[in-house]
């Protein structure tokens, strides 16, 4: 489905050609994020997604870029996580030259005006404000703050209002030359490609700058003896909240897999225990999910719901009875089959999209260094067994390796620790 070639600067590029398409993504991907930051400069990588949109030495202002873009009837954007940051644009086959051109310009050659900086402090500050605003969202920040402690995978990636209007034009070209190089990128095309897409890639991206690759710090486990609290008072009309433990990290193979037929199991779709649970016999909440997440060095496995204020408490201990029925009771074959054709059935559904492809890719590539197939992730999901999925639960669902993040109107979280203790 994709190949993988080396260019002359140590840039990988990654092509799968489609072409029964009429369009194409272009995406760099870029092993930065921001946990390779430190607290001086926390926010800084997603920062500096913004300012590539600002102006390049080719395309001097944002309106130019924006203008160009529009002028084809492409879309553009770009996401910052924890150990990945990549920028898209998404455009009809035979514009892919310009794609290329817009994209290398603000990458290679980004002006990091100070007065664009200045004037975006503004813009990020009310981001920032605006997933504060949103209790679905700003629970998820809270909640990793909460189980990744002081250190990077537990700091916000946008950062806080104080750091950010404190970056400077100085700190932005550091950061960038500790990261943004060639060798720790991956340049995606998915869609109708030309022939000679090589050349494209060449062209426009041979000539990117050498730069440095920082390793992050590892992270520094927590001894944990207890469940873990916090409430963040807010006058809401739902409780928001994320109950999760540790999980396994990107390496883990063999119990990442079974981990994510277990959070499909529990909470992925309609059929799943805890939607049949707390939404279809309680009314309890509109939307209740499980899931499993991995860093390179550890991960998360959470379930999130939206609760009833007068049910938040009872709400809990439906979502903690649940978890732990899993151990005492055998999953059955037919509730294993169904998570994997679940697993199989969202694969099939998301390939179907150029941007995803061009982002499982692309992402995967700098962070691995090399690509799992489809067929070799979804035989992996295919050889995990009953007993597997529930050596996994019991691992994980132990009353001291909880933490509950809760958002809404409480300001004790003494009956939350019950609860879990």
């Amino acid at each position: 489905m994709h190949q993988i070639n080396t260019l002359k600067n140590g840039l990988t590029l990654i092509t799968v050609n489609l072409p029964h398409l009429d369009s194409v993504t272009t995406l760099v991907a870029v092993g930065a994020g921001s946990r390779y930051e430190t607290k001086k400069i926390n926010g800084i990588s997603h920062f500096l997604e913004h300012m590539f949109f600002k102006g390049s030495r080719k395309y001097p202002t944002a309106e130019q870029i924006a203008t160009l873009v529009d002028g084809i009837g492409a879309v553009n954007n770009a996401a910052t996580d924890k150990e990945v940051t990549y920028y898209w644009i998404k455009s009809s086959s035979k514009h892919i030259e310009l794609s290329s051109d817009i994209l290398s310009s603000m990458i290679k050659e980004s002006l990091l005006a100070e007065e664009e900086i200045g004037r975006e402090k503004g813009v990020i500050v009310e981001e920032l404000r605006m997933y504060r605003d949103n209790p679905a969202r700003y629970v998820w920040e809270l909640y990793e703050r909460l189980q990744f402690g002081n250190q990077p995978l537990g700091w916000d990636i946008g950062g806080d209002e104080q750091t950010v209007t404190t970056l400077v034009r100085d700190d932005f070209i550091t950061y960038m030359d500790s990261l943004y190089s060639p060798k720790n990128m991956a340049l995606v095309f998915v869609g109708n490609l030309p022939k000679d897409i090589e050349k494209v890639a060449q062209d426009n991206f041979l000539d990117l700058p050498k730069r440095s690759q920082y390793s992050f710090k590892p992270f520094r486990k927590l001894k944990q003896v207890k469940p873990k609290v916090n409430v963040f008072y807010k006058q809401t009309d739902q409780a928001n909240l994320v109950l999760g433990v540790e999980g396994f990290d990107r390496y883990d193979k063999k119990r990442r897999y079974s981990a994510r037929v277990l959070s499909v199991i529990l909470g992925e779709g309609m059929s799943s225990r805890l939607f049949i649970q707390v939404r279809e016999r309680r009314g309890f909440a509109y939307h209740v999910g499980a899931s499993h997440g991995s860093y390179k060095d550890t991960g998360a496995f959470t379930v999130y719901a939206g609760l009833k204020l007068e049910k938040v408490y009872e709400g809990l201990e439906v979502i903690r009875a649940e978890l732990e029925r899993i151990i005492a009771e055998k999953i059955t074959e037919d509730e294993l089959k169904k998570a994997k054709e679940i697993i199989r059935g969202r694969i099939a559904l998301q390939s179907e999209s150029t941007n995803f492809l061009a982002e499982y890719f692309g992402t995967n590539f700098v962070l691995d260094r090399e690509i799992e197939t489809f067929d070799d992730y979804l035989k992996k999901i295919d050889a995990v067994t009953i007993a597997e999925v529930q050596n996994v639960a019991k691992e994980l669902f132990q009353k001291q390796k909880y933490n509950l993040q809760v958002i809404g109107p409480f300001k004790d979280k003494l009956k939350f620790e019950k609860i879990l203790e």
